[in-house]
Parts: C-alpha cells; sequence; structure tokens
C-alpha cells in the first residue's frame, strides 16, 4: 500500500510520493518519460489512450481528443461542452475519471504496489470559496473515491498543498519552523492563480502541523473567467496562428481554431518551449526586451502546419506576450499588492525572513513570465524573499504534487478551518433574516463531526418544530458572497426522512452540518426532546454531492466574514 499526492491539472498532471523508507519527496516518472502527464484522453477506434499518447492522436483523422475537462467538470452549459467535443456519452467528468484511473494504474504498476491508502488531490483554491465551481471538490472526490484501488480520499486546495511543501523546505533548510506569509503565483496552462498566504507551523514530536489561511487571492483564464484566454495554452494558440497567417498557410483564425491539424503545430510549438528553456533566456537577455526588431530577424523554431514550413522568431514570442499576457499578469500583479499595500505588508523588503514569493506552475517556467515576476519586485541575487523555501528551482513545477504527497504521508498537517459559513435561518418578528450557524468561516473544525444550528443572539441549538413553520433554507456564507440555498430541493434527497422526523408543528427537531476532508457537506437531522434537551440518537443524514444545485439566484443580503447580517 502507498500514499500519493497528485497535482490534477488542466494541461500537465503529476503524482508524487513521499519515500518513508529513505525519507525522500520526489515526483513519479512513469514510463512517459517525464512526470509530466499530459491531461488528455483520446478516442481512437474505439480505445481510449491518456497522456502523451493521446497528446500524440491531436489531428489525426478520425481520432476523438479531450482536454481542459478538469475545468469544465462543473459547467452545465451543453453548447459549451459540445463546442469543446463532449457530450452526453462522453462528459467531463467521464473522461477525467478515465484519465485518472489509468494514470493511476499505471503508477501503482511501476511502484509495484496494489493499492492507494490515502491520495490526497489540489484543486484550485476557487474551488473552495466559489458557488460556481464548489462542485468541483466533491465530483474529483467522487472519482477517486470511486476507484476501487483507492482507500481514502482528501481534496485541499492547491495554494495549501504549495504552501506545506515550502514550509516543509524551509525547515529542511533552516531546522525552524517557517511563521509568515508566500505569495504563490500559479501560471498554468489555463489559468493564472496569485494567492497570498498565512503560515503558521506548529510543530510537535511527530510532524509539524501547518495552519494555512487564505488572505487574498485574485487571477485570471479558466478558474476565474470560466474560459481559456489569458494564460499559456491561448498564448501558445496564438502564436502559432500569427505564425501561420502571417506565412500564407491559412486564411483566417476561424479556419485554424477548427482544424486538428493547428492543434498538433501548437503542440509542437510547447515541446519547443520545454526543450529550449535555457537558449530562449539567453537570447532574450542578449538583445534585451526594447529592440523588437532584432528580435524579429532571430529565428526560434521552424514547424510544420499541413507540409508547409512556418518560422517563429522571437520577436513574435515577445510581441505575442505583451498582447496576450502581460497586461493581464500586470493587472493581477498590481490588484495583489494594492492589498498588500493596504495591509501594510512589507513585500519589497528584501532583507526580510517572513515574507516568501514562489512562482510555481508550467508556464511559470517561461522567460518572459519569470523576468515580469522579477521586474515587478525587483528581485536581486541575495534576495530573501525566495530563500530557504526553494531548494530545486524544478521543483516549483511540481509544488502542488509534492505537498499533496507530504500531506499524504502525514509528514506534515494542514489544520482544518471552515471554508464558509453555514446554518439556517428564518424570519424574525420583523420580518428580517436571523442567520443560525453551525458553521463559522474560518472556523476550526473536525472532519465528519456534525455541528448544530445556533441561536444568533444567545448561542443555542435552534430548534425548528415544522419545515412548514418557516424554516424552508439554509445560509451559506463564504465571506464575501452569501445566498440562501432552498431546503426544498434538499428535501427531495432526504425522501421521507424529514417528513419522519418533523412529524407537525408540535414536534421539533434539530438540523446539523458536518464536512468531511474534502470539504464535501452533509446535513443531519435530528429529533430533539424540548423538555430534557437532548438530541435523538438516529441521524437522518444526506450529503450534498451537488451543493450547487440548492442555490437560488437571489441574495438574502450582505453578510460580514463571520455572519452577522448587517
Amino acid at each position: 500500500m502507498v500514499n500519493l499526492g497528485m497535482d490534477f491539472g488542466s494541461t500537465y498532471t503529476i503524482v508524487s510520493i513521499f519515500r518513508e523508507d529513505t525519507q525522500m519527496l520526489e515526483a513519479i516518472v512513469l514510463n512517459q518519460g517525464l512526470p509530466f502527464v499530459p491531461s488528455v484522453v483520446a478516442l481512437d477506434n474505439g480505445q481510449y489512450e491518456y497522456g502523451r499518447a493521446a497528446k500524440s492522436r491531436t489531428g489525426k483523422k478520425g481520432v476523438a481528443v479531450y482536454k481542459a475537462f478538469k475545468m469544465l467538470l462543473t459547467e452545465t452549459d451543453k453548447e459549451k461542452l459540445r463546442e469543446r467535443g463532449f457530450d452526453e456519452a462522453h462528459t467531463p467528468e467521464k473522461i477525467a475519471r478515465i484519465f485518472i484511473e489509468n494514470v493511476l494504474r499505471q503508477i501503482l504498476k511501476d511502484l509495484q504496489e496494489d493499492r492507494i491508502g490515502k491520495l490526497v488531490v489540489g484543486v484550485p483554491e476557487i474551488w473552495n470559496e466559489g458557488f460556481g465551481t464548489v462542485d468541483g471538490r466533491t465530483i474529483i472526490r467522487n472519482i477517486c473515491r470511486s476507484l476501487e484501488f483507492v482507500d481514502k480520499v482528501q481534496v485541499v486546495s492547491e495554494p495549501a498543498a504549495a504552501s506545506a511543501f515550502f514550509a516543509h523546505n524551509f525547515y529542511l533548510s533552516t531546522k525552524e519552523n517557517f511563521e509568515g506569509r508566500i505569495l504563490l503565483v500559479d501560471y498554468g496552462g489555463g489559468t493564472l492563480d496569485i494567492t497570498l498566504t498565512d503560515v503558521i507551523t506548529v510543530g510537535d514530536e511527530e510532524k509539524n502541523s501547518v495552519e494555512i489561511k487564505v488572505l487574498e487571492r485574485t487571477g485570471a483564464g479558466e478558474n476565474e473567467d470560466r474560459e481559456l484566454g489569458k494564460a499559456g495554452i491561448v498564448y501558445m494558440e496564438n502564436v502559432m496562428a500569427q505564425a501561420i497567417l502571417q506565412a500564407g498557410a491559412a486564411q483566417s483564425r476561424e479556419e485554424l481554431l477548427s482544424d486538428g491539424k493547428f492543434y498538433k503545430a501548437v503542440d509542437g510549438l510547447e515541446q519547443e518551449l520545454q526543450d529550449r528553456t535555457e537558449k530562449i533566456q539567453d537570447v532574450f537577455e542578449e538583445y534585451g526586451l526594447d529592440d523588437p526588431a532584432e528580435l524579429h530577424r532571430e529565428r526560434f523554431t521552424i514547424l510544420e502546419y499541413r507540409g508547409e514550413d512556418v518560422e517563429i522568431s522571437y520577436g513574435l514570442l515577445l510581441d505575442v506576450y505583451d498582447e496576450i499576457i502581460r497586461p493581464v499578469f500586470a493587472q493581477q500583479l498590481d490588484k495583489m499588492t494594492n492589498f498588500m499595500d493596504e495591509a501594510g505588508i512589507p513585500y519589497m523588503d528584501r532583507d526580510q525572513d517572513i515574507f516568501k514569493i514562489a512562482l510555481v506552475g508550467g508556464f511559470g517556467n517561461f522567460y518572459l513570465v519569470k523576468k515580469q515576476l522579477e521586474d515587478r519586485f525587483k528581485f536581486n541575487v541575495y534576495d530573501k524573499r525566495r530563500e530557504h523555501i526553494i531548494r530545486n528551482r524544478a521543483d516549483c513545477e511540481k509544488a502542488i504534487s509534492l505537498g499533496a504527497a507530504l500531506l499524504a504521508a502525514d509528514v506534515i498537517g494542514i489544520r482544518n478551518t471552515a471554508s464558509y459559513s453555514i446554518g439556517v435561518w428564518a424570519y424574525d418578528g420583523n420580518g428580517k433574516v436571523c442567520p443560525n450557524y453551525a458553521i463559522r468561516y474560518k472556523q476550526d473544525i473536525a472532519f465528519n463531526e456534525v455541528y448544530y444550528a445556533r441561536g444568533s443572539r444567545d448561542n443555542e441549538i435552534f430548534v425548528i418544530q415544522a419545515i412548514s413553520g418557516g424554516f424552508d433554507k439554509f445560509l451559506v456564507n463564504f465571506g464575501h458572497d452569501d445566498r440562501t440555498a432552498c431546503f426544498a430541493l434538499a428535501k427531495k434527497k432526504f425522501s421521507q426522512k424529514l417528513s419522519n422526523v418533523v412529524k407537525n408543528q408540535y414536534h421539533t427537531a434539530v438540523v446539523g452540518f458536518s464536512v468531511d476532508p474534502s470539504g464535501v457537506v452533509s446535513i443531519h437531522v435530528h429529533d430533539y426532546d424540548i423538555l430534557t434537551g437532548t438530541i435523538g440518537e438516529e441521524d437522518h443524514e444526506v450529503e450534498l454531492t451537488r451543493f450547487g444545485e440548492l442555490f437560488e439566484v437571489t441574495k438574502v443580503g450582505t453578510m460580514r466574514p463571520g455572519g452577522d447580517a448587517v
């Protein structure tokens, strides 16, 4: 049996392991040659392929190639899914399951193991704080939990996993626990996520338990906008499209976007960018970024499209970056630095050891991305803001996966705090909403423990007399966005359970909520003896596997991060 950490990415997936016998942390290299497994599935003549084998079939006649299925897991727009090649027979959830199962089976085979004791999976932070994406956690958990060879599954936010890895590195380098803030800039193929985390490490004799609070986040791309547009994939597509159009090998961008051979050329460009990282840096540093004319005369590579050679210059790489990436990256960095300015965080102090900056993600390895970040924060050779947390630059692309592996092996732990407030509500005598919370935003919680809704004034357990007597909704508050969820929809999940508990207007019950290790919420309804103040033992529980389906469009009001109505 083995414990694994997985970074299930939009473009690449990485699985890592902490080997207890050697105390070594490593990303697993499959027989496909690298730890970076393309998040791609292909259907060729009735057979499914995954990873590099699937990616190599891009553009081939009669082959269906599925990409970006991770960020489409919560998509309900059928037209949008059809545009991406999905249908009822091949949903993003089905394709994701095929991909994850094949990757993990291959890893078990290579490790000569037959079971995964604990699998920790990293997901975007916005999946912990957004009504539109919160179901993604549940879907990922259910996919992994449905695999017959996986025992336990935990879903954690990507910045939490990465912060755990960097805190672990700090301890290995200094033999001291890290206490401070980490600015994580995660630039991948489909998304830019910038997250400021506050890290407090509580050490004990067995392991370090890390409390990670997300102080602020911003971003662009799939996670934020529900579409590709501001990250690595679209950058490469635009470079390739402009090169083809300039060469006269196609007449329009629309013609290219519907051509599988175009995406085959994009895959070739991606490989060139990965293989020539040092050369790209050398050329840009030699010529600088202020004279595009010289860079346009310097050839980067030649790729083939429909039998014609298409030349790509370094100048074109810079032009597309300046058009597509630079303004968005600058805008999002400005949002974060404005927050840090207002909070009084000295992020420009190079000599402090309590503020760290880490650039992670595949696109973060591209020279122009690194250069823009370094210029923004004015890095120098002796800069402590990157010291001790990064022991090997190559590990930055694997930080989420490596951190997840540390969590899976229980080498380091994360303090459990609630991602949102949740409870029930009713109207008071003046017609105002009275929230009765069970769990408060950022409250310390134990997984799978039931927390009962309590009165907003006296903190006593909130008792309901009948569903028909005014209680038909519960309230969720992510600290910045509050909505009521329609409990009538939950009633359908309960079937006869609620009517068995709340039989009439004189019968009483209490409602509680629990959260599992992946952040999935369950509702609990118990009989309540109002005379003795005791809660009945029978637990009528329903898991909200499709949390987003319970929400109404209309908000109840504005709530402070903590739940008090204003």
